[in-house]
């Protein structure tokens, strides 16, 4: 996770989107995870991971329904979080699907995707997931997309990147105009690629879906 994560995730405590007891997932890979940011909030917090591992407290694999009977002692759950791993699974809609059972009526499902990002395999590297995807999941799922928190991770609402036809597109690759105009204007003129000219390098964006369901 980069800062950009964790500062979207302390503001979801802050305001007090996330409640007791959270689960992670992927708190398994040997980076930065929330288990203190959650603890020194004095909320419940366990990690599940495919692999058994330091910072693990449950060994599961969220494609398969059945292994979800491992958190039956914790459950239902006040929020999971889905941070940085569904590009990194072969079925994401099903991961998604798991981990909405755990939850309690009104639990939250906080999910972070990058939508621009350089290729990071752990132990694979499988999707890109865009703006629609959140909004047709949610409409599906029958679950409430926050709106107020659907953004582009340090650059801003979702919403406000849209074209007049409401498409959505990526923020611009830079802040600056002079930059971005220049760097436009030599790649047009040299004929020249580079992505920069058109998005920025990394993107990612962060969601919240809340769950009100009482069964699924």
């Amino acid at each position: 996770m980069v800062d950009d994560d964790i500062e979207f995730v302390r503001r979801l405590i802050d305001r007090q989107v996330v409640s007791s007891p959270v689960l992670e997932l992927g708190a398994g890979y040997g980076g930065r995870t929330c288990r203190d940011l959650v603890g020194a909030n004095g909320m419940e917090y366990y990690g599940t991971d495919v692999r058994a591992g330091a910072g693990v407290d449950f060994v599961a694999d969220f494609e398969c329904a059945d292994d979800m009977e491992v958190f039956g002692n914790v459950a239902p759950l006040g929020s999971v979080l889905l941070l940085n791993v569904l590009e990194h699974v072969f079925n994401p809609i099903r991961i998604l699907d798991n981990a909405c059972k755990l939850v309690r009526k009104g639990g939250v499902i906080v999910v972070i995707t990058p939508a621009v990002w350089p290729l990071h395999n752990f132990p694979m590297d499988a999707w890109r997931i865009l703006p629609n995807f959140y909004e047709e999941y949610a409409k599906r799922r029958k679950l409430d997309l926050v709106q107020k928190y659907f953004e582009y991770l340090g650059k801003g609402p979702v919403s406000a990147f849209q074209e007049a036809n409401g498409a959505y597109r990526f923020p611009p690759p830079c802040n600056a105009s002079f930059r971005y105009w220049y760097s436009r204007i030599v790649h047009k003129a040299f004929n020249t690629f580079g992505r920069s000219m058109f998005q920025p390098g990394h993107v990612s964006i962060g969601a919240v879906f809340i769950d009100l369901k009482q069964s699924r």
